[in-house]
């Protein structure tokens, strides 16, 4: 018995398009075109979890394999860059598969401009690479009392 499919040109046209964003980010990765020169073309895009608390925002990327002197991590004007170069592991036989990212990438993360950039803490513990970026201090509304003179209640 034969199946029939219904042909949807929208369906083939984001297939399409998840392909060539796949390409893309394969080939160019996250980062602008001059880093890329100065650090060879990334072989990973680096997956951030970004969450927000009350009075701060975390973020954690896994960096397993680096060493934390090989994880840069900076904050300008409101965007926040992850650079990591990870060396490929010293080869003692002949490859039948390699699939552990490796080489230098760049993730940049833009974050309200309300965070307290000298507050940022960084650390890398088994392999996962965890920052804190502080919430700055905001003005908070503040409830005003209307002082005025109380109406006199009539006498009868």
């Amino acid at each position: 018995m034969a199946t029939v499919r219904w042909w949807n040109p929208a369906s083939d046209l984001v297939n399409a398009s998840r392909v060539m964003d796949r390409v893309f980010d394969q080939y160019f990765g996250y980062g602008q075109a001059h880093e890329q020169e100065q650090g060879g073309i990334p072989t990973y895009a680096l997956p951030v979890d970004v969450l927000e608390t009350e009075n701060e925002f975390l973020l954690y990327a896994t960096v397993a394999g680096v060493p934390s002197d090989h994880v840069d991590v900076t904050f300008e004007d409101g965007v926040l860059t992850i650079s990591v170069k990870a060396a490929p592991f010293e080869r003692q036989g002949r490859w039948l598969r390699q699939e552990r990212p490796w080489g230098s990438w760049t993730r940049k993360l833009e974050l309200p401009k309300e965070v307290q950039a000298d507050g940022i803490h960084a650390n890398v513990e088994n392999g996962m690479l965890r920052l804190i970026v502080p919430k700055a201090v905001t003005a908070q509304p503040v409830k005003i009392p209307v002082g005025g003179k109380q109406p006199e209640q009539l006498q009868s």
